[in-house]
This record gives structure tokens, C-alpha cells and sequence, in this order.
């Protein structure tokens, strides 16, 4: 069996195992619900037939039903949040194990019970809904450490604890607080990660708020008209309430030995880069904290947004480009750095859904990088064209490698 499969993915995101023993799929502690609500766990298991992968009817009585053995022993069901045995009971013991059934997937449906791993793969998931459902936790929460200033019943909610688990408690830097950089702070400001760096030193114009996620308040406006303020300390104001681990800095990345001082006083294990890039010209600036970042070993990815207006209508193209731990893929990777010649560069003409979808590329490349989604990247680099609306990898760009 592939670990890229649906089934395998749900584990992973749920915390149990999955395996292949015979012409059986077995899913094992899968959580489940029990008689009067009490949580235990479970195995799901299905026969198949080893020449295709199809489902039997040799365990769960039907080809699309199962074979469920419940842990600790009651009475063999497993149960929905409102009470009732999920499923229709086939057979049992009526003690630790039994054959349910659930209705087949229509025959007009999108997705069929085609292999022994999507019949598991489609119990499992109405099961573990069960837990979520009844508002039970599939982890230990007194383990879990959070940032946050509310419940995180979100983690709760979706069972996805385990697979946060894999950036919790990161220390990520967002360099420039632009149209971009401000809704990368926004969506990363809901994981997981311990403390958040802001580092800008410009101040907010009438404009930024017109590119930045939600709105000002009424005495945000009154403020801003009464004199200048920090772009980081406005939006680590946002976050106040929140969570906890903002941290503003109004300061410039503007070489090496500055961000190795930095970084000697603030630690940081990933940095997303969102900075304006002058157009059709050498940038120095931006080439000094690509360089500072690879000379330090943070790995970072940069977002950078191309558009303009031709002939009366919008084109450009949202540009995600990873960099490895040390690695100097970002010379040929991102347009604009000096090192590249006349590749286009980024033009400072920006709209608050482009910057959204930038930093939307952005955040779900750092979830992939940090093996949070089933998928793995086949490059560094990826373009989306207005022209074409289509994510596309750039060849030339090939790359597997991770945070």
C-alpha cells in the first residue's frame, strides 16, 4: 500500500495505524465512541482480494461493510454521538467485535468503494466524526502546549493536533508587513507556532489598509490620522487578544551580520519573505536578506506578486519560490534577485485578493514542507498566472526537500 492514499493520510491526522497483513486492511486505535458515550478505540478491518485490491465479503459479512473489534470489550458496537450504534449490525458477538454496514456510495457518486483501503478508509471517517461530534478530544490536552488566548477547539474540532504537532511551537519570522506580509501574519497567527517575529520598519499608510486582512477600528483611524504608526505594531496589536508571541520589530534586514545579531537575540526556525522588489532593475536590498537567511541556515519562503495593467485589464503572476536550510536555490528561483539578470521582477501593483492568494500559496507550502499535507513538493518554485488561473511547478526548479 501507498502511504500517499486517502486512508493512510487519515491516519496520520488522527493518530492511528494502519496495515497490510494477508488479504486484510487493518486500521488499529482508531478512537471511537462506546456504549453510553464512554471513549475507547478501535480496529477496522476488510477483507480484499489480493489480485485487485477489491473489498470481500469474507470479514464484515457484505463486500462494503467491515468487521469491528472494540477496545476495551462491551458489546461489540461503536456508537454515534447521539446514542446510537453506527451503522446496521450484520453479526456480532455481542462482546468485542461486530459487522456493520453502512449504505453504499451511490453508483452517480464521485468517489466508489473501489478498493478494501476506501471501505476502511470511509467507515474510519464516520466513526472518529462520531468522537469529534460529541466534542472529545482524540489526544491528551494536557500535553498539547498552546499560544492561544481562547480554546482551541479548532484542533479539537477537525483531529488536527497530530499534524500541527509538526510546526507546534516554531519560532516563524515574517519579513515585510505589505499587502502580502499581513495576510501571511493572519493565517500563521492561527497555527500552532510559538512566537511570531514581525520585521518591518516602514510605517502604515491609507493605502496598506486597503490590502491588509479585516479593518481598522474607529480608533485605529482616529490614531493613524493623529500621526504615524509602526506597520508591526499595528498589526501585532491586531493579534493581542487572540494569542500570545507576537513580536514587533521595526528594523530592516539589510545584510548578514545584522539578521546573525537578530538571530542571536530571537531564534528563528522558518521566515516567510514578503517584500517589495523594484521593477526591471538590480535590488539590493532583497538580494541582502535572501543571502543572510541562506547564509544562516533559516529556511524561508518568499512571496512575491507581478501585475499590471494592460490594455485596460489585469495580468501578472503570484510567485512562490522555496529555500532549504542553507541552500542557495533562491538565486535562480526568484525573479528580480540580482543574480538572475532581466528575469521579470515583481511590480508594486497589488490587490487585496492576489495578496491574499500569495499568502494563501505561501502558508500551505510551509504546511507541506513541514509534512502536514499528504502531498510532497515536486518544485521550488510555483507560479500562479492570472492568464490561466492554474498553479503551475516551473521546470528547472526541481526539488523534494523539506524544513
Amino acid at each position: 500500500m501507498s502511504r500517499n492514499t486517502k486512508l493512510f493520510a487519515f491516519a496520520d491526522q488522527v493518530g492511528f495505524e494502519v496495515s497490510i497483513d494477508g488479504d486484510v486492511v487493518r486500521a488499529a486505535r482508531v478512537p471511537c465512541l462506546l456504549k453510553d458515550g464512554e471513549q475507547g478505540t478501535c480496529t477496522i478491518e476488510k477483507s480484499f482480494d489480493p489480485s485487485n485490491g477489491h473489498p470481500t465479503d469474507r470479514l464484515g459479512s457484505a463486500t462494503h461493510a467491515v468487521r469491528v473489534r472494540t477496545d476495551p470489550e462491551i458489546d461489540g458496537l461503536v456508537y454515534g454521538a447521539n446514542g446510537s450504534p453506527i451503522g446496521n449490525c450484520i453479526g456480532t458477538d455481542q462482546k468485542s467485535w461486530s459487522d456493520i454496514s453502512i449504505k453504499k456510495v451511490p453508483l452517480n457518486a464521485p468517489v466508489k468503494d473501489e478498493s478494501a483501503e476506501e471501505v476502511v478508509h470511509r467507515y474510519a471517517k464516520q466513526i472518529v466524526g462520531a468522537v469529534t461530534a460529541a466534542g472529545e478530544s482524540t489526544w491528551d490536552d494536557d500535553t498539547v502546549p498552546s499560544p492561544f488566548k481562547i480554546p482551541n477547539t479548532f484542533e479539537t474540532r477537525a483531529a488536527l493536533a497530530p499534524i500541527q504537532d509538526r510546526a507546534r511551537g516554531q519560532s516563524v519570522a515574517i519579513i515585510g508587513l505589505g499587502g502580502t506580509g499581513s495576510y501571511v501574519l493572519d493565517l500563521i497567527s492561527k497555527a500552532p507556532v510559538s512566537e511570531i517575529h514581525l520585521i518591518d520598519d516602514d510605517v502604515v499608510k491609507w493605502h496598506n489598509l486597503f490590502r491588509a486582512p479585516g479593518a481598522p477600528t474607529a480608533e485605529e483611524v482616529e490614531s493613524l490620522r493623529a500621526g504615524e504608526q509602526r506597520k508591526v505594531d499595528y498589526h501585532s496589536t491586531k493579534q493581542e487578544s487572540f494569542r500570545e508571541g507576537m513580536q514587533p520589530h521595526s528594523v530592516q534586514v539589510n545584510g548578514t551580520e545584522m539578521w546573525r545579531d537578530f538571530l542571536a537575540a530571537h531564534p528563528v526556525d522558518f521566515a516567510f519573505v514578503c517584500i517589495d522588489q523594484a521593477a526591471n532593475e538590480d535590488s539590493p536590498r532583497q538580494d541582502g536578506v535572501y543571502q543572510a537567511l541562506a547564509e544562516t541556515g533559516v529556511p524561508f519562503i518568499d512571496s512575491g506578486v507581478s501585475i499590471s495593467v494592460e490594455g485596460g485589464a489585469i495580468r501578472g503572476v503570484v510567485r512562490t519560490s522555496f529555500n532549504g536550510r542553507g541552500s542557495d536555490h533562491w538565486k535562480p528561483a526568484i525573479p528580480n534577485a540580482k543574480v538572475a539578470g532581466a528575469v521579470q521582477g515583481y511590480r508594486n501593483v497589488q490587490l487585496p485578493e492576489v495578496n491574499a492568494l500569495a499568502a494563501s500559496l505561501a502558508v500551505m507550502e510551509w504546511r507541506r514542507r513541514t509534512e502536514q499535507y499528504c502531498s510532497e513538493s515536486s518544485s521550488i518554485r510555483h507560479d500562479f498566472r492570472l492568464e490561466t488561473s492554474k498553479v503551475v511547478a516551473v521546470p528547472g526548479h526541481e526539488d523534494g526537500e523539506s524544513v
